[in-house]
């Protein structure tokens, strides 16, 4: 009796300790997958060691297969007119958060340090813009106007050498002096709340009215600052032909949606390699 009493317990302590080591090999792999898509500058061997860590369910390894792999949550597409809303638009990449910056491949931490050297004032981006401009409006024709700032100062640092570089290369007449920022606000990426900001700090010229116009920014996120300010543009007379920004803020999908990616790209691999 006393026998089969240990040979229960004994079964069941092996049980449990087998239990233990598969989920200490299994975080172990885990680990290992993430740390190697995390180690490689190479998108597809991001995306091919990620994913597989993805479906053996790392979290970690989810937040950086969406960041990797960020045209595969997205409709829009770097360098590809879309529609957002009504208004044909068009941007060079992704923006990620300043968080994020530990997790994106070379490429992606060299565009987002141009992103902020644009906002800045300390690069034009000239050769993003010129591509955006040749596929959004080949013909030409537009007029470039550019999203007011939160200060008179940093509108014109920032935008002054695109508009420049805009229309003396013949891609769109500059539109810069068509705006005039009559009063300082706090910006919008600094205010604590961001419905209290005031984005009523500018006029617009009377020149406006039956202008072909053309919204240029840095960053496309929610929209909102577009639409309104497309409005107010059309309010003045102006035709709003589309927008062009130097990025789109990534927006991170939910964690069902990373895993469903990752095990649909997974199962379409496996069935055409069956074929």
């Amino acid at each position: 009796m006393v026998w089969k009493w240990i040979m229960e317990w004994a079964g069941l302590f092996a049980i449990v300790g087998l239990w233990l080591y598969a989920c200490k090999w299994r975080r172990t792999v885990l680990e290992r997958l993430f740390r190697y898509a995390l180690a490689s500058d190479r998108e597809e061997d991001r995306e091919e060691l990620a994913g597989r860590a993805v479906m053996a369910g790392s979290r970690s390894a989810r937040l950086l297969y969406a960041l990797n792999s960020q045209e595969l949550f997205d409709k829009a597409r770097p360098i590809r007119p879309f529609l957002f809303g009504k208004i044909p638009c068009i941007f060079a990449d992704y923006y990620f958060a300043q968080r994020y910056e530990d997790w994106l491949r070379t490429e992606q931490a060299d565009f987002v340090q141009d992103v902020y050297a644009f906002k800045d004032g300390e690069e034009d981006c000239r050769e993003y813009f010129a591509r955006m401009f040749r596929m959004l409006f080949p013909e030409g024709g537009v007029t470039a106007v550019f999203m007011p700032c939160s200060t008179a100062r940093r509108y014109y640092k920032r935008f002054g050498g695109i508009a420049a570089f805009l229309e003396n290369e013949g891609y769109a007449r500059s539109g810069l002096y068509l705006i005039r920022i009559t009063e300082d606000r706090e910006s919008k990426h600094t205010a604590s709340r961001r419905s209290a900001v005031d984005t009523n700090n500018y006029v617009m010229s009377t020149e406006l009215r039956g202008k072909r116009v053309v919204i240029c920014d840095d960053l496309l996120t929610t929209g909102d600052s577009l639409f309104d300010y497309a409005r107010n543009l059309e309010r003045c007379g102006a035709e709003v032909a589309g927008a062009v920004f130097l990025a789109r803020t990534f927006q991170m999908p939910s964690s069902s949606g990373i895993r469903w990616v990752a095990w649909k790209r997974r199962l379409a691999a496996w069935a055409g390699g069956k074929r």
